[in-house]
């Protein structure tokens, strides 16, 4: 039989072009079974779900988790088909450090500000929320702008949102970060602070709590008025937290979430 060079060298190529073929897939599928944090892995289902004591937005009572962030996250699940999952409660500066440091974290409820918006991936509002310097009335304290604080005693919680805006105010006043707001009433009831910054919804409801007379306090400045999100460790795929909003969107225009907020903030 005559030998065709020409067939030869087609054979040496197809067979070239399969090897080729076959190393980017031996490749590829090396660098998935490798890849310490596989995105393929991620599924919502699988995610740690992180918060704060954060009365009436997220809390335990004997033993339940509660709270506007909480149920809403429930009701989310539901629509997206998922069972219920556990929700950790830490320490706000914890849970902070952590969605930032640990991957397939999600930590609501969660201000988004210029600072933190492309720190994560973001699902929400959840609600909108308003931040304040709370004092006693026999105070009698007055400020216009945040420069009046010079002098006083501020309580806030170790990397919330008011101890950020206010950290550029601590060489002139006492800014006080603690880990709980628990911590922080008993300092003003005891005169050892003049005012405390937090949420205001969630200070009325504490007060309550707390028995504190409302007609004792007020509210002496605004510090911000933001939406608060579901936040996304950096590294979570888009498609998952897209999934989630879509279910979220879906969530917040039933009945049942306005009687959620009706529950918690009337």
């Amino acid at each position: 039989m005559k030998y065709n060079k020409a067939d030869g060298k087609n054979h040496m190529d197809i067979a070239r072009h399969h090897k080729r073929f076959f190393l980017s897939v031996l490749t590829l599928w090396f660098l998935w079974v490798c890849s310490p944090v596989s995105v393929h892995a991620q599924s919502l289902e699988k995610l740690d779900y992180l918060t704060e004591e954060y009365y009436p937005y997220s809390y335990t009572e004997y033993g339940t988790t509660k709270g506007i962030g909480v149920d809403l996250l429930h009701m989310t699940w539901k629509e997206l088909g998922i069972q219920p999952l556990s929700i950790q409660f830490l320490p706000w500066a914890r849970a902070y450090d952590h969605i930032q440091n640990e991957p397939s974290t999600v930590l609501f409820s969660m201000a988004r500000t210029t600072e933190r918006k492309n720190l994560f991936k973001w699902a929400g509002p959840i609600t909108t929320v308003r931040f304040v310097l709370i004092a006693k009335k026999e105070k009698h304290i007055m400020l216009s702008c945040l420069d009046d604080l010079a002098g006083y005693r501020v309580g806030t919680i170790r990397k919330d949102i008011s101890d950020i805006i206010l950290d550029d105010y601590r060489e002139i006043a006492q800014i006080e970060a603690v880990a709980n707001m628990e911590q922080n009433i008993n300092k003003l009831i005891n005169n050892r602070l003049d005012m405390i910054a937090y949420e205001e919804q969630s200070w009325r409801r504490i007060a309550a709590r707390f028995n504190l007379p409302a007609d004792e306090y007020e509210t002496v400045f605004t510090l911000q008025e933001t939406p608060i999100y579901y936040a996304f460790h950096r590294d979570t795929r888009d498609d998952l937290v897209q999934r989630f909003q879509n279910a979220l969107d879906r969530v917040k225009t039933s009945p049942a979430f306005q009687k959620v907020l009706d529950n918690y903030l009337k």
